[in-house]
């Protein structure tokens, strides 16, 4: 079968590229229990806040352009800051943590959100956090559930939270999913409560339900993945949709039949919405005897609020592998939709037809350091991948970057980084690209030049499962190192 391994590459941008790699390391956890005010380099003062925000109590104030407000930046999963000018390829790297905030034993598997002020996030300790945006001082903090280890490693939050005004009350809210089974709708001003939903309650005895997806809210509803844990065991996947202003269920959709024996298909990812209200998730294997049982290992397009199935397309049974799960959220560019799968393919399909229009490797198949779960970010005109375990050249490599064009996937470049990139890529309107690499030989935060592949830098070491996000003039990351906050110098 044709695929797409004899990717462009530039040899001494190779070099280039590996010789920052060899100087990366594997960073601890941080142990400080609160933000800390990082001291700027003594040639020039660092900015003391982003650029300014409204921090009112009880907001109704919408987030802008210049904010982060959902998993991906939004219901197309874009994950492309086109306001974001401010950090550029010649400036990024001179950035520094201008804060850090840390929970200490515990890392942040989920990526910040900046609205209103404030960052949101929760953590592997069951925590979720509002910091100040300005300092990294803790607001507001509630406690949404802890899953202990049983027959799958423990778990906190995972979930990407959405910041949006709700249409009823217009209160600015934030929408999280907890480790306790519920969707949470919580006010932005002080972490109280207005609603919670159930998505899936976890046993007691056994690690069955979690929730690995970020809510999506669009068209006054909010969409979630129902998945298991880790498989151990697996449970019966599909997706819920909600009213935002009130958490009643609209509508709902399992991609297995019922039956212990059919369990499967769990939604790992996030919801897509396209331009037309249309709504698109991806699916996770079946059984070991059924991988692809129903609708497992798919791309499904369905109705937007009774989730009522119009059209879906399956990874085809040659193509399939062990944990074949599809762990990338789908991307809308243009005509298309588009989803990674852990074969370390990523396929392309029509959104009037659901049929594939082309596909292309993007790393090697499931297992180590290999597979394809990040979501590409999409500038309007390119798509920027990231991925595992890959051979450029004749040279394997932990992970890397790519650049491809939309209509046909044809490789613009590739660039190696020092790990797998499960967090997805984000660009910025000054053309860097942040990219989280995790596992491998030099897991970090990479700084990429967008035009060239040139690595303008390892930002920070540490394995970085979440996305990196640009707002406010600013780049804000999590991982094991915590929270960190990185500004450019003033003039």
């Amino acid at each position: 079968m044709a695929t797409d391994q004899a990717v462009h590459h530039d040899q001494n941008r190779a070099r280039h590229a590996l010789a920052r790699l060899a100087s990366g390391g594997v960073a601890g956890l941080a142990v400080l229990a609160t933000a800390i005010a990082l001291t700027a380099p003594s040639a020039s003062a660092s900015p003391a806040s982003p650029t300014k925000a409204s921090t009112a109590k009880a907001s109704s104030q919408a987030p802008t352009a210049d904010d982060w407000s959902a998993y991906l930046d939004g219901p197309q999963h874009a994950s492309y800051s086109a306001s974001q000018t401010y950090i550029t390829p010649l400036n990024a790297s001179s950035l520094t943590a201008q804060w850090k905030f840390t929970t200490p034993g515990y890392t942040f598997q989920a990526s910040p959100t900046v609205a209103d002020g404030a960052v949101f996030i929760g953590s592997e300790n069951g925590w979720f956090y509002k910091l100040s945006i300005h300092t990294g001082k803790v607001l507001d903090k509630v406690f949404l559930g802890y899953q202990p280890k049983l027959t799958c490693p423990a778990n906190g939050i995972t979930s990407t939270a959405t910041v949006a005004v709700n249409p009823a009350n217009k209160v600015l809210t934030v929408y999280v999913a907890g480790a306790d089974g519920y969707l949470y709708a919580l006010r932005a001003s002080n972490l109280h409560t207005e609603w919670r939903s159930v998505i899936g309650i976890p046993s007691k005895k056994v690690s069955n339900y979690y929730d690995w997806s970020s809510p999506t809210v669009s068209h006054s509803r909010v969409y979630v993945g129902i998945a298991s844990s880790c498989d151990h065991p697996l449970v019966r996947g599909g997706l819920i949709a909600f009213e935002e202003s009130t958490g009643k269920k609209l509508g709902e959709y399992f991609t297995v039949p019922a039956g212990a024996d059919n369990a499967g298909g769990s939604v790992w990812s996030s919801i897509g919405v396209a331009p037309d209200g249309d709504v698109y998730a991806t699916t996770g294997n079946g059984p070991a005897d059924a991988p692809r049982l129903q609708n497992s290992e798919s791309i499904l397009k369905l109705s937007p609020v009774r989730l009522r199935l119009l059209g879906s397309f399956k990874v085809p049974q040659r193509q399939v592998t062990t944990d074949g799960d599809f762990g990338g959220s789908p991307v809308f560019f243009g005509s298309y939709v588009g989803a990674c799968n852990k074969n370390g393919i990523f396929y392309t399909l029509s959104q009037a037809t659901m049929k594939l229009a082309w596909w292309k490797r993007i790393a090697n198949a499931s297992g180590g350091t290999g597979e394809c779960i990040a979501t590409p970010a999409y500038n309007g005109t390119d798509l920027f991948f990231g991925g595992g375990k890959i051979v450029i050249d004749g040279t394997q490599y932990p992970g890397s970057v790519q650049e491809r064009s939309p209509s046909t996937g044809a490789v613009q470049w590739t660039t190696p980084v020092g790990g797998n990139v499960i967090g997805s890529p984000t660009l910025d309107g000054g053309g860097v690209l942040a990219v989280g690499a995790y596992g491998g030989t030099a897991p970090g935060i990479y700084l990429i030049n967008a035009a060239t592949s040139d690595v303008i830098e390892e930002l920070q070491a540490g394995s970085t499962f979440g996305q990196s996000v640009f707002a406010r003039e600013w780049l804000f990351t999590a991982n094991g190192n915590g929270v960190t906050a990185w500004g450019l110098p003033t003039s």
